[in-house]
């Protein structure tokens, strides 16, 4: 009893949050404004803000003439309470205003504290006091008193409460009337959106379920797949474990987001941001423990221009297994425990797959739920496959849940008859029977005049949504989710598109995610919007909506090249919608998502037949052919059949379209795999293609023609290399040189994956050398070196530090060989240059023979030429067999030996791929000299001094005759040949210079 009134006091200490809301200069407003203007639009603005603050948990607690004051966690106790109250907060600044005389427009603004009251007990008759007594409601108003228009401001305690999950600037040293001086936050955006944001009669506590939660909670660390059918559930039961004071994380991913690379990731990495175009500083404020290239994984998934500086480091497998690492890294540092929630599996795109899959393995599942939900669908057991998930199907509601769901309406639906009629038209769904409760509740229908399906009932709740029905069948087309922004400008001129959200929110059919985002309240809400539309309605809104995406809204988050193509392809606008998909399968590659880019590029040949006989269709076959091509080489190998059947399909449309206008990119591409797999015949087709297209162009004029002319030229470079013929390749090198012009030709890396004077440079070094031309190799090193650096692109360096050791190696320069071959293996290791890892290992075995002198080390040798050969990459396999050949005859394995060089002599003759043919030769004779056979040894000697004469390979020339004069006991009559021609071959050494090639044949592996 209190001693003074006797009074029991009734109550208890509780936390709560407050929220002060109220217009600016209201006064000014007031005056200026109608009265009837003035009470509608007041009542207008106090049931918006009731319904607001009601369906998060709040109450009001008092209606000023100005504002409200609101207070969470009253009556009931949540972990979320300030969350709530701060998202409260800023849906109430962003509501329409009135608009005075003048033109001027009402803003709002509000404050929210946190802190510790007395309660009392409810309100009695005649008792007026208030509910609740301490400072925090003080607080609250003063923040709103220091508060910008249209802003949120909240007290330290709020923002201790919020645990990171809002983005808030601070703002130190504040000071509020009647409070010593503080640091306050201003809130700048949501960052993770409460999953039960609308508490309303369709979002009430989980009902039942008992079963399901029993699954789950015995899972006991393992990730839980929950499936089902739409409107099973799957969501509201995965809701209930982030209701419970858990840190989480959501990552929806979005039907018509499906091909964008890391989607449901770059969602979420964007709610965590203030802004959503937020910049790099934002990204390095809110994951500042991480490393740099860590972060600029996340720029470059968040599409920020610091990310493509990884681009030219790191090849696309190595980049994708970066990017996965980082996004686990940066979801552990954000949510280091408690729930992660991956929404709607089935229209996830492969590259978050993959993600997903690697977080699996990183997680501590003792501190972590992993929660996913999706429709049965093939996808999610091709993607899942081989991991240890359980699977849960999510079954209709029983008989006794639905009855307990219906109980929750009270009075309401008292009648027996009508739930036990609910519930078997329901048939188990709960979202159906939700919506037939809210559906009875306002029509209050007569038996048999239910809407015969789930479908029917939300096409009608769209129906009733007046004029805003219009707008929302508009926004089906962008998406369940969905850009105010981009949805204003599609209807346009309509201007009350703002309006007409908050009155379609207040019909819960969509609900705010953010500040420009919003989404249908459900799947099938959206579903059923998008059905209403006429097909020729619908191709056109999609049309228009890839005209905004390349016009006015081009530089928002939504203009992704997947997006585009989605939007063009249901236009029926085909052929841009094969460029467009193309385009997304160049940015999904780049980002090291292989299989989207495969996607895109399967969708782009699809699209492309569909489009039927039209001008373009060609050119953009080839190059999805070529881009498919590409993309599985990366993941197949060269010989695979998919790629040799992808690159197949670019001959035949080439041969068919003799012009290869526009098409210098695919069929570069095209060669480069013919190249590498050894297939000269193809090779030679597509350089005559590329030399057509280039001629051409010339003639046309064509913007590309001396691109095309590089283009042929590299081609024609590289095909007279590796068949040998090394004159007449120094011939389109030196027209490389003359047309190459760094700053305008270096691009080209972007469409051709290779810089083309760095790749002359890579074949002018082994090229003259071969030939003689010893005297130039050190300028020529020097040229490339600082070509490299001029370049700048540090994908480029492998090839030129592995390539450029070749040469040194054959001029008789090991020591320096070996240390640039060195650098060159470590770069690519470095980059995850896969396959240049593997042809550097090999030279290493060539250039330095005691990598094989052991059993381990020719073992070594021997799975490196399995894996060349396994991968299809045959265009120097003879001669590394051969090397391998001579390493065995050095261990004594001569019969082996033999066998092993005789292949390899037969298959280099056989690919007509003849640029080391001489050596591998030479090889073969060293070995049949070891047997004992001369007569062999001698014939095949003789093969190869007339095969390097012809083709002016005057170094191997000079090898084979030194053998040939050791084999012969001192007839030196080829080597004196030999020795003239060399010396004429622009070398200018003399004895002693030839004493250095030779001391070099004497460590040869064939002496």
């Amino acid at each position: 009893m209190d001693g003074k009134s006797g009074i029991l006091r009734q109550g208890e200490r509780r936390q709560v949050t407050a929220l002060f809301a109220d217009v600016v200069g209201f006064s000014y407003f007031a005056s200026q404004a109608d009265a009837e203007d003035l009470q509608d639009w007041l009542d207008s603005f106090y049931g918006e803000a009731q319904e607001i603050v009601e369906a998060a948990g709040g109450e009001i607690t008092e209606f000023l003439g100005d504002g409200i004051v609101a207070v969470f966690g009253l009556s009931r106790a949540d972990e979320h309470v300030a969350r709530r109250a701060v998202e409260s907060a800023l849906q109430i600044v962003t509501l329409p205003g009135f608009v005075f005389p003048d033109g001027k427009s009402v803003s709002m603004r509000a404050g929210v504290a946190t802190g510790e009251v007395a309660t009392r007990g409810p309100a009695r008759a005649g008792n007026s006091r208030p509910r609740m007594t301490g400072m925090v409601t003080t607080l609250a108003q003063r923040l709103q008193a220091a508060t910008p228009p249209a802003t949120v401001l909240i007290a330290p305690e709020t923002r201790d409460a919020l645990r990171g999950a809002i983005g808030l600037q601070a703002m130190p040293d504040t000071q509020l009337k009647g409070f010593a001086p503080m640091t306050v936050y201003q809130v700048l955006d949501k960052a993770v959106p409460l999953p039960t944001q609308r508490l309303d009669q369709g979002a009430r506590e989980l009902i039942g379920r008992a079963r399901e939660r029993a699954a789950i909670d015995a899972c006991k660390g393992r990730p839980c797949l929950l499936r089902g059918p739409a409107g099973i559930g799957k969501t509201t039961l995965a809701n209930a474990y982030l209701r419970a004071g858990r840190r989480f994380a959501v990552f929806p991913a979005d039907a018509l987001n499906t091909g964008e690379g890391y989607g449901p990731f770059r969602h979420w990495l964007r709610s965590l941001l203030p802004d959503a175009q937020a910049d790099f500083a934002a990204l390095q404020t809110r994951f500042g423990g991480m490393d740099a290239d860590n972060l600029l994984c996340l720029a470059l998934v968040l599409e920020l221009p610091q990310g493509n500086a990884l681009l030219s480091r790191f090849a696309n497998n190595a980049l994708r297994d970066k990017i996965e690492a980082s996004l686990s890294q940066a979801i552990m540092m954000v949510v280091p425990d408690g729930v992660l929630l991956f929404e709607d599996l089935h229209w996830m795109d492969s590259a978050s797959f993959g993600a997903l899959r690697h977080l699996i393995g990183k997680l501590d599942h003792h501190r972590h739920r992993l929660l996913l939900t999706s429709r049965e669908t093939p996808r999610i057991a091709q993607n899942l496959q081989g991991l240890a998930i359980e699977t849960l199907e999510v079954a209709p509601f029983a008989q006794d849940e639905a009855e307990t769901y219906l109980q929750t309406f009270g009075p309401a639906l008292q009648d027996p008859q009508d739930r036990a009629r609910l519930i078997r038209h329901a048939d188990g769904n709960p979202l159906f029977l939700e919506q037939l409760v809210k559906h009875t509740l306002r029509n209050n229908p007569a038996a048999g005049d239910l809407p015969a399906t789930l479908s029917d009932l939300l096409t009608e709740r769209i129906d009733a949504a007046g004029p805003a029905r219009f707008v929302l069948l508009q926004a089906s087309v962008l998406g369940r989710s969905f850009s105010q922004r981009l949805l204003t400008a599609l209807a346009a001129p309509a201007k009350d598109v703002a309006q007409m959200l908050q009155q379609a929110r207040q019909a819960d059919l969509v609900r705010a995610i953010g500040p420009d985002r919003w989404t249908f309240s459900h799947a099938m809400l959206h579903r059923a919007a998008y059905r209403q539309l006429l097909r020729g309605t619908r191709e056109a809104l999609h049309a228009r909506v890839a005209e905004l995406l390349q016009g006015s809204c081009a530089e928002m988050a939504e203009a992704t090249p997947a997006l585009l193509a989605n939007h063009q392809k249901q236009a029926k606008l085909f052929l841009p919608a094969a460029r467009s998909f193309l385009a997304a399968s160049r940015q999904a590659l780049l980002r090291g998502a292989l299989s989207d880019a495969e996607d895109h590029a399967r969708n782009a040949i699809t699209i492309c037949g569909e489009a039927g006989e039209r001008p373009g269709r060609n050119q953009l076959e080839i190059a999805a052919y070529t881009a498919l091509g590409s993309i599985l080489m990366q993941s197949q190998g060269y010989a695979a059949q998919p790629v040799r059947a992808a690159f197949s399909e670019v001959l035949h449309r080439a041969a068919q379209s003799r012009s290869g206008s526009g098409n210098g990119p695919a069929l570069f591409g095209s060669y480069s795999h013919a190249i590498i797999a050894g297939d000269r015949k193809g090779a030679d087709e597509l350089c005559g293609f590329l030399i057509e297209a280039a001629e051409i162009a010339e003639n046309r004029q064509a913007p590309d023609r001396i691109q095309l002319r590089l283009a042929a030229e590299a081609a024609a470079n590289c095909g007279c290399f590796y068949a040998g013929n090394f004159r007449d390749q120094l011939a389109h090198v030196a027209e490389i040189r003359r047309l190459y012009r760094i700053e305008r030709d270096a691009p080209m890396m972007a469409d051709y994956g290779m810089d083309i004077f760095a790749a002359a440079q890579m074949f002018e070094l082994p090229g003259r050398v071969f030939c003689g031309d010893i005297d130039a190799l050190s300028d020529l090193i020097a040229e490339t070196d600082r070509h490299q650096q001029a370049l700048s692109i540090p994908v480029m360096q492998p090839y030129a530090l592995i390539w450029g050791s070749v040469p040194l190696d054959a001029a008789g320069r090991r020591d320096e060989a070996l240390a640039r071959l060195d650098r060159g293996i470590a770069v690519a290791a470095e980059q995850g240059a896969g396959f240049w890892s593997l042809i550097g290992l090999c030279w290493q075995h060539v250039i330095d023979p005691r990598q094989s002198e052991t059993d381990a080390g020719r073992a070594r040798f021997e799975q490196l030429l399995g894996q060349l050969r396994t991968i299809g990459a045959l265009i120097g396999l003879p001669y590394f067999t051969a090397h391998f050949a001579a390493a065995q005859a050095r261990a004594g394995h001569l019969t082996e030996a033999l066998a092993l060089s005789a292949r390899a002599v037969s298959e280099g003759a056989q690919s007509r791929l003849l640029c080391w043919q001489a050596e591998t030769l030479r090889l073969h004779a060293g070995i049949a000299a070891r047997l004992g056979d001369t007569d062999l040894a001698m014939t095949t000697l003789q093969k190869a001094i007339a095969l390097a004469q012809e083709q002016g390979a005057h170094l191997w020339q000079l090898r084979a005759s030194w053998d040939m004069a050791d084999l012969a006991g001192g007839d030196t009559g080829a080597l004196q040949i030999a020795q003239a021609q060399f010396s004429h071959a622009q070398f200018a050494g003399g004895s002693d210079d030839l004493a250095i090639l030779r001391g070099l044949q004497m460590t040869a592996p064939a002496s």
